[in-house]
């Protein structure tokens, strides 16, 4: 039987790479989360049409819908 022994800077150098490891994991998982929304068409055609009532401000900001919610509250205590 073979015994390897490490070093304390062996040791160090490991963990650094298992940390590594697990970030670069989580970049591969992003990456094809990414991809396979890329190459969802019906998903991009969405979008596509999103950033279009974007630019046509066909869309409220946060504080213009809150304030929208707001009035029609409102409204309907009084009526």
């Amino acid at each position: 039987m073979v015994r390897t022994v490490c070093t304390d800077e062996d040791k160090k150098n490991l963990k650094v790479i298992a940390t590594q490891l697990m970030e670069l994991r989580k970049l591969i998982e992003e990456l094809t989360e990414s991809l396979v929304n890329v190459s969802d068409k019906k998903l991009m055609k969405m979008l596509n049409a999103s950033q279009d009532d974007l630019e046509e401000n066909k869309v409220l900001n946060y504080k213009e819908k809150l304030e929208k919610q707001i009035d029609i509250a409102e409204k309907e205590f009084r009526s």
